[in-house]
């Protein structure tokens, strides 16, 4: 798949990949080859059984296998190409199987296509970022975990005098490009009755009458900067450490902390990079719920294997052929509903004489063959048996898949 995607020129020349690993529930069958029995909360998120109450109701086990997966993505996410995956058991840490996924893809492309690697808690690892950064030219953007020696060391710099700050304001999301097919007059007439009760009830709230409260204040962010961090020891390269601090309206404060291996970012590029790490959710639902990645037809690890990868595979494709055919706007929907924009509307026949050609309905086209004398009527019947009989004899000798 990279070499496919690199021939088509598919690739953003930001080279923005997220890193990601997801849970693949399976009936809970214990013939399914090499699967795990876990424990997940209400969130379908993994929990440790001897730290939890069992009798709660709200974890549950499920069988699983785990699916690792790099995806390459734009910044206004206009794509989703799934590069690389690996189905593994369910208890299998993510974190090695995702950093062999990235080295095999730039022995497949070379070096440049891999730019910045953006990845999550779980997937934290010092001595494989260096390695990335030292021999790959890969940057890694990754939050810290709160126990780490290098996240405390990163607060700390927050009450050094000089410690500047800096408001964020997330970057707009950009205007929803126009689709080439008008959405029905029925559609747009329910939008314009919806408007105008959205406008009738603004208005009547607009007339009551309001009581002074105090404002509440909005919700802020703030970030701050430390570049040429070396504290983590298990990392051989210096770090750039971007401290947020959100403030919500009741005025408390949150202060977690992003670090990247890249020493030319700023503090609000590297925040707003790894903002779309998140994306990466909705796309795992999309190819769970609607392209049936989790419909294991057998127990086999190997069949198991087979139909993840080849969803997947079928996901990309589908992604490329939109992003080729200018059809952006519909690489986020629901696959049946892209199906369905894509199917063609109406059937023609082409007719082809002396290097032209035209194009008839079916009626049009029965309707002159209808009106046509008897000598011609008869030569094209004949014609006409023929290749119905040659039709028959290809799918009677077709081969199998």
């Amino acid at each position: 798949m990279p070499r496919c995607l690199r021939s088509l020129g598919l690739f953003d020349p930001e080279g923005l990949f997220i890193g990601d690993a997801s849970y693949l529930f399976v009936p809970d069958n214990p013939h399914y080859q090499q699967s795990d029995l876990l424990w997940f909360d209400e969130h379908n998120h993994p929990v440790d059984a001897d730290q939890v109450d069992l009798r709660d109701k709200r974890y549950q086990q499920h069988r699983c296998y785990k699916l690792v997966s790099l995806i390459h993505v734009n910044r206004k996410l206009d794509f989703f190409f799934v590069v690389a995956a690996r189905v593994v058991s369910g208890r299998r840490h993510e974190c090695p199987i995702l950093y062999e996924l990235v080295a095999e893809v730039v022995r497949a492309v070379h070096k440049g296509f891999i730019k910045v690697l953006i990845v999550d808690r779980g997937l934290i690892d010092g001595e494989r970022m260096g390695y990335l950064k030292q021999k790959l030219a890969i940057d890694t953007i990754v939050p810290l975990r709160s126990n780490m020696d290098l996240y405390a060391d990163a607060i700390g710099l927050t009450r050094l005098r000089g410690f500047a700050w800096e408001p964020y304001v997330p970057p707009a999301a950009p205007p929803p490009a126009a689709t080439a097919s008008p959405r029905p007059a029925a559609v747009e007439k329910r939008e314009a009755k919806r408007q105008q009760t959205v406008a009738e009830r603004k208005a009547e709230a607009a007339a009551a009458p309001v009581f002074p409260t105090a404002p509440t204040p909005a919700p802020q962010t703030w970030l701050g900067v430390g570049r040429g961090l070396l504290s983590w020891s298990q990392c051989p390269v210096p770090l750039t450490a971007v401290v947020n601090r959100e403030l919500d309206e009741h005025g408390q404060t949150k202060d977690w902390v992003l670090v990247s291996t890249a020493d030319r970012f700023s503090a609000v590029h590297i925040r707003s990079t790894y903002e779309l790490r998140p994306a990466i959710e909705e796309r795992h639902r999309q190819y769970k719920c609607f392209w049936d990645l989790t419909r294991m037809h057998s127990c086999a690890f190997s069949l198991v294997v087979n139909q993840a990868l080849i969803v997947l595979l079928a996901y990309t494709l589908v992604q490329a052929h939109l992003v080729l055919r200018q059809r952006q706007p519909l690489t986020g929907g629901v696959w049946k509903y892209t199906c369905q924009l894509l199917s063609p509307s109406l059937e023609v026949v082409a007719v082809y004489y002396q290097q032209r050609f035209c194009l008839l309905t079916l009626a049009e086209f029965g309707r002159i063959l209808l009106d046509m004398a008897e000598p011609v009527r008869g030569k094209l019947r004949e014609k006409l048996r023929r290749i119905e009989r040659e039709q028959y004899s290809l799918l009677e000798t077709a081969r199998s898949p």
